[in-house]
């Protein structure tokens, strides 16, 4: 259990660089408690979709390099179909593994909220999990094939990306069923799709220089392959290499779950202004906590 001295107003409107600072400073704040929830419910699956994208990779260069022996035109195609079903099961465990880290840090975030002083526990956070997982992952992929289908439909994908981005924090912050999930979203984004857009991207871009980071090792093992160099054909370093770049990636994304978190509770106190009127109520009932850790952004 992790016990927070000064506690983050989340239900806040906060301009674009008050969300970027408060990301940041949120994870800087609770690093050791996100990351435990992270490592203990998101690895098994992030472990996974490494393995299988190694796997998928080692087989790609025995094709490229010609390397692959094929007696019979049956030996070829079971090899098309295996390399074939590799990439949609690691597809599908790649997907899996965002859906755990949005359904993670959102789940942490709402338990932050609602403890009176941010105490989070693994466990508080595993049965918000529990209680979303079912629904989280079958409306994840089938929202995920749907923009991506609508991305060469002039562009639709994207128009849905943004809007299905808050998708998860108000399924979980709501408790709303996927077709009540999705109207609120429409309703939240409107009139704000460009600011949260933009957000999103500068988010990205930062995420994807530490995914990066991570990826680097892998990446630099398969042009030394690529290039024949002695001791570079092992499959099994490969698929070591991007099981750990896989998982690091996996584990970035968390970065734009708590922006996005930040920018739907910016999106509701703008629509709502549910904290303003919790504040009108605590008048009178003055916490010393409470008031202490305001105003921090």
């Amino acid at each position: 259990m992790h016990h927070t001295s000064h506690k983050i107003n989340l239900r806040q409107e906060r301009d674009f660089g008050e969300k970027l600072n408060a990301t940041f400073h949120f994870i800087k704040a609770n690093f050791k408690p996100l990351f435990r929830a992270i490592l203990l419910y998101v690895t098994p699956v992030a472990l996974l979709a490494g393995i299988f994208s190694g796997l998928y990779q080692a087989r790609l260069f025995q094709a490229i390099s010609g390397n692959g022996d094929y007696n019979t035109y049956g030996e070829y195609s079971f090899f098309q179909q295996v390399t074939s079903l590799n990439y949609i099961v690691m597809l599908f465990f790649v997907m899996l593994g965002y859906i755990m880290v949005a359904l993670v840090v959102h789940s942490f975030m709402v338990v932050y909220m609602d403890s009176d002083e941010g105490t989070v526990s693994p466990g508080a956070v595993w049965d918000n999990v529990k209680a979303n997982i079912v629904q989280g992952i079958y409306a994840g992929v089938g929202l995920g094939i749907v923009c991506f289908f609508g991305f060469f439909l002039l562009g639709f994908g994207l128009y849905l990306g943004v809007v299905c981005s808050i998708f998860f924090i108000v399924m979980i912050r709501e408790e709303t069923g996927v077709v009540e999930t999705m109207e609120r979203c429409f309703y939240l984004i409107k009139r704000n799709w460009w600011a949260t857009f933009g957000f999103l991207i500068v988010v990205g871009f930062i995420q994807g220089i530490i995914g990066w980071l991570g990826s680097f090792p892998a990446g630099i093992v398969m042009v030394l392959r690529l290039f024949g160099i002695p001791g570079m054909e092992s499959d099994v370093l490969l698929v070591v290499t991007n099981t750990i770049a896989s998982i690091f990636t996996i584990y970035a994304s968390a970065i734009s779950m708590v922006a996005i978190s930040f920018q739907y509770f910016h999106l509701v106190e703008q629509k709502d202004g549910f904290g303003w009127i919790e504040q009108v109520n605590l008048i009178g009932k003055r916490d010393n906590n409470t008031f202490k850790n305001e105003g921090d952004f």
